[in-house]
């Protein structure tokens, strides 16, 4: 297996290097976000270079204890290499039941542009940048892993190689402790998962339904009350794809279009602590506007509740944590244009109230 999928990155812990210096990003998107039992906030995301993909590009995170309303600098950073060709992308946070923090993150292999490759697939032309060709498709998935996560002093562990593939949103845990992943491949015809027995500790491969028009699957799943499992995934058809798994994640109905609007990028769904059913998600057919929170009460059947939390285009990457009865949101605004990572909390009442303003906050704005 090549360089990037063996050799783990260094782990930066409270870096003071002036290149990862909020003025001078001129990148950054993509974040994720993951609150500890305490209350403490994490969020991340993707910067370095002038654009993704980049040479330069590092994966960063921060934290708030006061909910949101201030952000520490940079307490890791996740960094990519030039000197070993390796590409350190999209980081990935899950707090895990355990209590622990597992964050993720991609590896790529890069080649020198005097080096001759070819595309591994069809679909996924070869991406050029610099001196630097990006034409690794299968991914490799990382993990480091945070014991205590509301520590004074944060403590990371050694980077370690989880499974092939890139995961993108948070894994499901099913009622039985089965943990689903949905870390995917950009070379096969069908969604890539894993299924973990263990809390995330080991990781079975696992390829379901054949794909439907798509470059980055980016799926997402919850368990219905009937026990079955509703997969969405991303796709070029300006809705979402479902796929339904019976048997806790060993096989999958063929994939199928859904009346959801998705202009071809990622969204959040998960079962909210009260027993609904959230998503969050691009409602429109033209770009990535409307970013829109709505509520289910009957599994994703209908979603009676919907509201409009931010109707500029441009928007991107949602992704949630649930906290004493909040619901702790972020997502991105022109990664190299306002280069925005915003963030608001709020309740499942709120959404439900048409009458409630949403607070959105900026965390990041180089």
């Amino acid at each position: 297996m090549a360089g990037a999928h063996n050799k783990a990155r260094e782990i930066l812990l409270y870096p003071t290097d002036a290149k990862y210096e909020e003025s001078i990003r001129q990148f950054q998107g993509c974040p994720t976000i993951a609150v500890t039992p305490k209350g403490r906030i994490f969020l991340g995301w993707y910067s370095g270079g002038t654009k993704e993909p980049h040479i330069e590009n590092y994966n960063l995170l921060v934290i708030s204890d006061d909910g949101g309303k201030s952000w520490s600098k940079p307490v890791l950073v996740i960094p990519s290499s030039r000197e070993e060709l390796v590409h350190a992308l999209d980081i990935q946070l899950w707090m895990a039941p355990s209590g622990e923090l597992h964050v993720y993150w991609v590896q790529n292999d890069v080649v020198k542009k005097d080096t001759e490759v070819s595309a591994q697939n069809e679909d996924q032309p070869l991406v050029s940048v610099d001196e630097f060709i990006f034409n690794d498709f299968t991914h490799s998935m990382w993990r480091s892993i945070c014991r205590n996560p509301d520590a004074d002093i944060l403590e990371f562990g050694e980077p370690e190689r989880v499974d092939t593939g890139f995961l993108r949103c948070k894994p499901t845990v099913l009622e039985n402790g089965r943990c689903l992943f949905f870390n995917y491949d950009q070379i096969t015809d069908r969604y890539g998962y894993s299924i973990s027995d263990d809390g995330g500790k080991t990781h079975v491969r696992r390829y379901g339904a054949k794909k439907i028009r798509t470059r980055f699957d980016e799926a997402m799943a919850y368990q219905l009350r009937d026990g079955s499992i509703r997969m969405f995934a991303r796709a070029k058809t300006y809705r979402l794809i479902e796929s339904i798994s019976r048997d806790n994640g060993e096989t999958w109905s063929d994939a199928e279009i859904t009346d959801i609007f998705s202009p071809d990028t990622r969204f959040f769904v998960s079962r909210t602590p009260s027993g609904r059913i959230m998503l969050v998600h691009n409602d429109s057919e033209i770009s990535r506007r409307n970013m829109t929170v709505k509520l289910s009460e009957d599994d994703g059947k209908t979603w009676r509740y919907s509201r409009l939390i931010d109707a500029r285009d441009k928007l991107s990457y949602p992704d949630a944590d649930f906290y004493n009865g909040k619901i702790y949101l972020t997502y991105d605004r022109e990664r190299t244009g306002a280069k925005e990572i915003l963030f608001l909390s709020f309740t499942e009442e709120d959404i439900m109230n048409p009458d409630y303003v949403f607070d959105i906050s900026i965390v990041s704005k180089p």
